[in-house]
């Protein structure tokens, strides 16, 4: 069953990741760890008439109003529905419990009519699993729950009161919508099973109570045992420790406060983001929670990137969450290479994932941000702890340069999108390098290695000038040596040809690439090959601004003629030109492209990746892990200098 693109509210305890819809279905959980494997097909509640047939309202129905938010400042989430017709109204709570891996689902039911009701509750559950004809479901009379099992993943579901009726399979869906279970079967090869209750006489402004408990385990006794425990469990209890978790979370972190009440809460939502991206039993750091299985629009995004970790571990850094980003550095060292590279991306658990090929400045960007976040702690332990990884990098890098251009090589660049010698890769690798002949000097390396690795850092900033910057354009260009048309032939006369491969593999590439692309700004932001002040850059960031910028609702592009979902503005590339601004002191500048992103939140306060360049609202990707740290990092910078 194909699921909605946009995931509007998440919840979880950095090793169980759920997502909601706008109408609080729960479309997606992932355990154990926040990316991978994700365990729901479709799971629906819903309220019945006891004494009426085929009376199923799923909350879900456009029947009711909806309306979403989140208890202030925590993950603990909040779904208002009512049928002023039947006169019932719901108030749905959901949160995960941050020390067991149990997602409680809330639920208070009021009768605001004038006559008294005789209700039930129920509840449907589909289960996925990669292997379709493996997926089985039970029901546990000792325990009272229904439960989804594959090999080495049990989920149940249950409640506080004892079940009514239940059904495995056998059109389960269309028998809760007829208010009819038929329990014949307790086990089997089936995906699917549904469960009521019976909630009984509400009368008039009378309100009463259920709580579905869903449970992960990697095994039958252990979900089992969770199971008995959520018996046990006092509700009431439970959402107060939790308020009091996040609570604690945010108060641990840097406390930053404005006049401007939706930054104060736009900020310590993404510190709250940050959080549950962040795999605490890894470490890894995750782009965004999934929004398309099936590849059908994307090439997904529940992975980790270096590129984003970068931006994401220093604004973990300002906003004084460091133990995160020293979690993270450890896990990106144990994922790479021997060679000292590192690929694309990455599952939370360190293994490899679907990638396109070697993107270089991946691996310039994790050693740049290591050295980063030891200039903001200031953590010689770290350093040292880094410096094999470090140095095995830096080899690499300055292996991985072409003879011929002194650029590095050929490979994808941040978009993922083409192949080439590209500005902002070779930033990313000149400030590796650099990073490395820093590193190298706190923990007394020898001047043999360091002056090698500066060397080699000089002659690619000054291939860059060569080779990247175009007088007659007045501003660098995106790159050269690349393949634009990835499919065939290169539609240009200015190709050459290329060894791609040590295996003497050969393609036609274009000589110069002169898209105006707001990668290029890497140059100088974040990477310093050159200073902001530079006239070079000056020229550049004026380029794309006037190239890139959407009209009429605002914001950036990515680079000119982008077609991704329409070819939209994005927050991330916004708030990257503000940060120039910021450097360059040009602070009503900057304000303004920050102004921008705060408008474009979505209800419950999420920073997406793209806002339509037609409506100016949310239109990809809620929330992006990079937005949020993007817009961390020119607040913080504003902040700090006055202007908010």
């Amino acid at each position: 069953m194909s699921k909605p693109y946009f995931n509007d509210a998440i919840i979880g305890n950095s090793r169980m990741l759920c997502c909601v819809t706008k109408k609080g279905e729960l479309i997606r959980l992932f355990w154990p760890n926040i990316d991978y494997p994700q365990h729901i097909e479709r799971m629906l509640t819903g309220i019945f008439f006891n004494r009426y047939k085929n009376s199923t309202l799923w909350f879900n129905e456009d029947n009711w109003c909806h309306n979403q938010l989140y208890i202030e400042d925590t993950n603990i989430l909040k779904t208002l529905c009512e049928d002023r017709e039947k006169g019932l109204k719901i108030e749905q709570l959901d949160f995960v419990l941050y020390d067991r891996d149990i997602l409680i689902r809330s639920y208070t039911i009021e009768n605001t009519g004038e006559n008294e009701v005789d209700l039930g509750f129920v509840q449907y559950s589909s289960a996925i699993s990669t292997t379709s004809e493996l997926r089985s479901t039970l029901f546990d009379f000792n325990v009272d729950a229904l439960i989804h099992y594959r090999h080495g993943y049990y989920i149940s579901v249950l409640s506080d009161f004892e079940v009514l009726q239940f059904q495995l399979g056998n059109n389960a869906f269309d028998c809760a919508r007829h208010t009819e279970l038929n329990g014949y079967d307790s086990i089997g090869m089936m995906n699917d099973g549904a469960l009521s209750w019976k909630i009984g006489t509400v009368l008039p402004r009378e309100r009463k109570k259920i709580n579905l408990f869903i449970c992960a385990s990697h095994t039958l006794k252990g979900v089992k045992e969770l199971a008995k425990a959520c018996k046990l469990i006092n509700v009431e209890e439970q959402l107060s420790n939790t308020k009091d978790y996040w609570h604690n979370y945010l108060k641990k972190a840097r406390q930053v406060e404005t006049s401007n009440n939706q930054v104060n809460t736009l900020y310590k939502r993404s510190l709250l983001v940050f959080k549950l991206m962040s795999d605490e039993k890894t470490g890894g750091l995750l782009a965004s929670a999934e929004i398309d299985e099936e590849f059908t629009k994307c090439g997904r995004y529940a992975y980790c990137w270096g590129r984003d970790a970068a931006f994401i571990t220093e604004a973990l850094d300002v906003s004084g969450l460091s133990h995160t980003v020293d979690k993270f550095y450890k896990w990106a060292a144990k994922t790479q290479e021997e060679d000292g590279s590192w690929h694309q991306r990455y599952y939370m658990d360190g293994n490899l994932a679907p990638s396109w090929g070697m993107q270089i400045d991946e691996t310039g960007t994790l050693i740049w941000g290591m050295l980063k976040h030891y200039k903001l702690t200031k953590d010689s332990f770290f350093i040292e702890q880094m410096w094999n990884s470090i140095k095995l990098g830096v080899e690499f890098l300055v292996n991985f340069i072409d003879e011929e251009t002194g650029l590095p090589k050929p490979s994808h660049d941040l978009w993922e999108e083409r192949v080439g010698e590209h500005t902002y890769s070779a930033a990313a690798v000149y400030a590796g390098i650099k990073a490395g002949v820093e590193a190298g000097r706190i923990v007394n390396a020898s001047s043999e290695i360091i002056n090698k690795w500066d060397m080699v850092a000089s002659l690619v900033k000054r291939a860059i000038e060569k080779n990247l910057w175009s007088d007659k354009a007045n501003r660098f260009i995106r790159s050269i040596r690349t393949k634009l048309n990835s499919w065939g032939s290169e539609n240009s006369e200015n190709t050459t040809i290329i060894t791609v491969n040590n295996k003497g593999y050969k393609r036609d590439v274009t000589l110069e690439d002169w898209t105006i692309d707001t990668s290029i700004l890497g140059v100088s932001v974040p990477f310093e090959v050159f200073d902001p002040k530079d006239e070079r850059v000056k020229s550049t960031v004026e380029a794309i601004e006037k190239a890139l910028t959407c009209h009429p609702v605002g914001g950036i592009k990515r680079y000119e003629n982008d077609n991704y979902v329409g070819g939209n503005p994005w927050i991330l590339t916004t708030l990257w030109v503000a940060l120039y601004y910021i450097k360059v002191g040009e602070y009503k500048r900057a304000k303004n492209y920050f102004d921008w992103a705060v408008n474009c939140t979505t209800e419950l306060g999420f920073l997406p990746e793209q806002i339509s360049r037609d409506k100016g609202k949310p239109c990809w990707v809620i929330p992006l892990t990079w937005s949020h740290a993007m817009f961390v990092l020119v607040f913080v910078k504003l902040n700090e200098a006055g202007i908010i």
